[in-house]
């Protein structure tokens, strides 16, 4: 605690008052100079803490996705407690790294940590905060690559674990493989978005619009699907899903095959698998809706020699076709 007494030990001495806690804080200082009867400083304009509050009430922020303002709110806080009355100019990428550093245990946190920083300090520069970013020079850290894919030995023993005993599980599963969609979609896909063979879908974190060919495996699928509601899915109880009933649900039931990964990771299987198809990255956002760049951040999953046979057979086909050609050729050549 802290406490102003003037003349203190003097003929002088005046009665003690008690201070704000925090001496960094604005109210700390004016509270001072209230009791010292002098002109009280200027409030900051210029620091991190600042900074957050005009990043927050921009156009930029308010057209993000609520879940994305939810999760970079988590961030910010954090940034705040470590800098919040700090100059904005004075950040310099020794400072981000050891911000980073402090969260190494968890690469995941630390690398969404470093984004959320980076994003806000870009955010500043074209508008004079400063001149650069500071985060440019500090990399993510490894291990912080997200979420697992599901091999698909794990989904094929989820399938038959969850058919005998939980098949509205099984569905959810087999929903979100075959579309690459995420979990809170997924869970949102009614029956009238189906036309044909394609199930439009709206994504909840990017507003995206998506109309998506369903996969003949998940065409086997939705034939054994009751329909108990708007929703395509729906729990034990035949009433939609909430996103915290579902997630409970699945904590609780999930298979033993896939301990220790999540329900997200099925997101990237569905983009690995498209890529070991032999998909362009092209090809695979118009169905996950993805950016290229994350498409290529997933490609490092990819497994490597189912590429390269693949890669075999296109070769081995395009000589055939050539040889083909080629002999088709000649004898024209030889009947003129």
């Amino acid at each position: 605690y802290y406490y102003l007494e003037r003349h203190r030990g003097t003929e002088r001495g005046q009665k003690r008052h008690r201070l704000p806690d925090d001496p960094r804080s604005e109210e700390f200082w004016a509270e001072y100079a209230r009791l010292m009867q002098i002109k009280a400083p200027k409030a900051r304009t210029d620091t991190i803490d600042c900074l957050i509050a005009a990043w927050q009430a921009s156009p930029e922020w308010q057209q993000m996705r609520p879940k994305t303002r939810s999760e970079w709110e988590r961030y910010t806080g954090r940034i705040s407690a470590a800098w919040g009355p700090l100059e904005v100019r004075g950040v310099e990428p020794r400072y981000v790294l050891a911000l980073r550093d402090q969260y190494a245990a968890t690469p995941a946190s630390a690398n969404n940590l470093l984004r959320c920083l980076s994003s806000m300090m870009a955010w500043s520069v074209p508008r004079g905060w400063r001149n650069d970013n500071p985060c440019r020079e500090v990399k993510p850290l490894r291990g912080g690559d997200g979420y697992a894919p599901w091999l698909w030995e794990v989904i094929e023993a989820s399938r038959t674990e969850l058919n005998l005993e939980r098949p509205d599980l099984w569905w959810a599963v087999a929903l979100a493989l075959f579309t690459g969609q995420r979990q809170g979609d997924v869970l949102a896909m009614r029956w009238d978005a189906i036309s044909g063979s394609i199930i439009a879908v709206r994504q909840e974190k990017t507003n995206k619009r998506l109309a998506v060919p369903i996969h003949r495996d998940l065409a086997a699928v939705l034939e054994t699907i009751p329909r108990r509601a708007l929703t395509i899915l729906t729990s034990s109880e035949a009433r939609p899903w909430t996103k915290d009933g579902f997630k409970a649900s699945w904590n609780k039931h999930k298979p033993a095959a896939v301990r220790g990964l999540v329900f997200h990771g099925l997101r990237k299987s569905a983009v690995v698998m498209l890529l070991e198809a032999g998909c362009t990255d092209a090809e695979v956002a118009s169905i996950t809706g993805q950016s290229r760049d994350m498409i290529e951040h997933y490609a490092k999953q990819v497994n490597q020699g189912r590429l390269a046979a693949a890669a075999v057979l296109k070769w081995e086909s395009a000589s055939i076709a050539n040889t083909v050609a080629n002999q088709a050729i000649s004898r024209g050549e030889k009947a003129r």
